[in-house]
């Protein structure tokens, strides 16, 4: 089943999911997005730049993405998303890893039936990044953020949205996904 929906689904890879969000940020684009999330793309955006050019893979994850037995990771997304943009830099470092993992990135409101298949309790909560081996089987699923970022997040849960995007824009910018890092190394 997940096989035929995703075939069926369009996907991007990082450089097309960029092209998208450049898009919406320097033409204002409503292609994807309309123009009352451009905000939140653009802030993503300006988030997920800055911490570009810090991140680094730990040694152990590193090595991990080197071996793995995961041939494709796929993460279900949107450019609005603060979770989901964080991701992006960690992503690029895993193509550098082992280039031979194909990653593609799937919008969450333009593919229904896969996201269907991922709901957390429920919900559409993103993002989810799962991986499959060779033959198309489910290695692994995480999402929608790690552990240390829910504790984050927990205290400012019922908070306006600005305190809670401050509370883990502040914290991710202090973990430079490590804790993605060390979550997903018991993963792959």
């Amino acid at each position: 089943m997940l096989s035929e929906i995703l075939k069926q689904s369009t996907s991007y890879s990082l450089s097309e999911f960029g092209t998208i969000i450049e898009e919406v940020i320097h033409k204002g684009s409503e292609k994807i997005y309309s123009s009352d999330m451009h905000s939140y793309v653009s802030k993503n955006h300006d988030l997920e730049r800055g911490m570009q050019t810090k991140i680094s893979l730990q040694r152990k994850f590193f090595n991990a993405v080197q071996k793995t037995q995961t041939s494709s990771l796929h993460l279900i997304t949107e450019a609005w998303c603060l979770d989901a943009c964080i991701i992006l830099p960690l992503l690029k470092g895993i193509t550098i890893a082992n280039p031979s993992i194909d990653i593609r990135l799937y919008l969450r409101d333009r593919s229904e039936d896969l996201m269907q298949l991922f709901l957390t309790n429920g919900s559409k909560s993103i993002p989810v990044a799962f991986g499959l081996d060779k033959k198309g089987q489910e290695v692994f699923r995480w999402g929608p953020r790690s552990a240390k970022a829910k504790e984050v997040l927990s205290p400012v849960i019922n908070e306006s949205y600005g305190v809670r995007y401050q509370a883990l824009s502040n914290f991710y910018k202090l973990d430079l996904t490590q804790s993605i890092q060390e979550e997903w190394l018991d993963l792959l």
